[in-house]
């Protein structure tokens, strides 16, 4: 999930009130720093590695990093964003129950994920308005300028895994000048990125640990061997809104946010990684079991997730970033964001899609294959390989149609169904149905039949 914020004072107080502590401490022997440039952007400025407090303050406060020269002519009411990439409950109990060798390689996943879903959004969302029309003067950057901020606990004291990455309201354009951002572009595609780092983190974890995951309603993709009663119990923060918005006498998402912001109590501080974790564990209702078993991210999408995704869309037709978002969202066992998109490529071409808030719409049956086709191939492949062959099977599937109309026997059905008809009709359906079964062994990495497709003599 990812949740962007308006950051309007530049003080950096906040996020580097405890550089590290929390990562040391409860996953010792992780790469992952609290506290770490982060972006195309930052880098060419020569910023990596550790976050020095001044050189983040300075550029909150619109001055170069290194020379402190200010990069911006007129002061910024919004200085920066915070965008908050949080794992699922599950994941974040499993990191706060499991072994430390369990917390170590949970945690540098999510990690991996921030990063891959972070390149996503400074590639697609980054970017700097020139002129006055609306959607029109958008020129791409060099890429966020920021750090990202690790912590491991919620405010009540619960395992709760998730990245502040504090984005400075600052674009250096491709036409070589500096200016604000268009903060449009991050919220419009703050859906695909909390999206992809799903996908991605699910992936890592998939291949990594062997765990299994399942479909939760209103919360998503969840981790199989964590049991409800385990995300709820370790949800106190989640259950103290709710209460406090019920009491309000309402349950929209602003009153969720009034008692969000009416509850917020300072940070606490880490009393140790060991004992934490021994309090986690007392509390624990039910034992934590993940099994181990090795396995791959799934090789199919779920067609069905996918489309009622895409359904939800205005009627004016889907974004890049709704295709994005949901085929992210439809893989159970992940993808990591590089095949998302490549994948994403055979439908919403990027080139032709525009950047930041300027994308153009999509028909939706432009991305939603027809319900014959999923049914004679089966769902389109998860990754971006094997998107070619699948098109051109249902390529020669609508052309068979065309020819011969949509009713009759379909285009796999057995020769001995053609008695009577044309030759031509007969050829036809011998190679579209050679086709069919080449492209759906491929997909599903079977071996080669080695008899050859009944047949029926032409000479009828």
């Amino acid at each position: 999930m990812l949740g962007v914020a308006r950051l309007t004072g530049a003080n950096a107080d906040y996020y580097l009130a405890d550089l590290g502590e929390e990562v040391a401490a409860l996953a010792p022997g992780s790469g992952v720093r609290c506290g770490a440039w982060l972006g195309r952007g930052s880098a060419a400025l020569g910023l990596a590695g550790p976050v020095a407090p001044g050189a983040l303050s300075g550029l909150l406060a619109g001055h170069h990093p290194r020379s402190g020269r200010p990069l911006l002519s007129r002061r910024r009411e919004v200085v920066a964003l915070d965008l908050t990439l949080s794992a699922p409950k599950s994941v974040s109990v499993a990191f706060g129950l499991g072994t430390p060798e369990v917390a170590r390689r949970v945690l540098d996943a999510h990690d991996r994920a921030v990063h891959a879903a972070v390149a996503h959004l400074e590639q697609r969302a980054w970017a700097a308005r020139r002129g006055l029309e609306e959607g029109r003067g958008l020129v791409a950057t060099d890429g966020l300028i920021g750090a990202s901020f690790t912590h491991c606990l919620s405010r009540s004291g619960d395992p709760h895994l998730h990245t502040h990455v504090v984005a400075a309201n600052l674009a250096h354009g491709a036409d070589g000048r500096w200016s604000a951002l268009d903060t449009r572009g991050p919220f419009a595609h703050a859906r695909a990125g909390g999206a992809l780092h799903g996908a991605h983190l699910r992936a890592e974890l998939t291949e990594g640990l062997g765990l299994s995951w399942g479909w939760s309603e209103g919360r998503g993709w969840e981790l199989e061997d964590v049991p409800p009663v385990l995300r709820a119990e370790f949800s106190g923060r989640s259950a103290e809104i709710r209460a406090t918005a019920a009491a309000l006498g309402h349950d929209s998402r602003a009153a969720r946010r009034v008692a969000w912001a009416s509850t917020r109590e300072p940070k606490r501080r880490l009393d140790g990684g060991d004992d934490l974790r021994a309090r986690w564990a007392r509390r624990a209702p039910a034992e934590l079991a993940l099994r181990h078993e090795p396995t791959g991210v799934g090789i199919r999408l779920d067609e069905h997730r996918f489309a009622a995704s895409i359904a939800s869309a205005p009627p004016s037709g889907v974004c890049r970033r709704d295709v994005v978002a949901a085929w992210a969202d439809a893989l159970g066992t992940g993808g990591r964001v590089p095949d998302v998109e490549a994948s994403v490529e055979h439908w919403a071409p990027a080139a032709a899609a525009g950047l930041g808030v300027a994308e153009r719409r999509y028909a939706p049956a432009a991305v939603v294959p027809a319900p014959h086709l999923v049914a004679l191939l089966g769902p389109r492949p998860a990754g971006p390989d094997l998107q070619p062959l699948w098109r051109e099977a249902a390529a020669a599937v609508e052309r068979y149609r065309e020819r011969w109309g949509p009713d009759g026997p379909a285009p796999d059905a057995p020769t001995r169904a053609l008695v009577g008809m044309a030759t031509r009709r007969i050829a036809d359906h011998l190679e579209v149905r050679r086709t069919l079964e080449m492209a759906r062994r491929r997909i599903e990495g079977r071996p080669r039949a080695t008899r050859e497709p009944e047949g029926l003599s032409l000479a009828l």
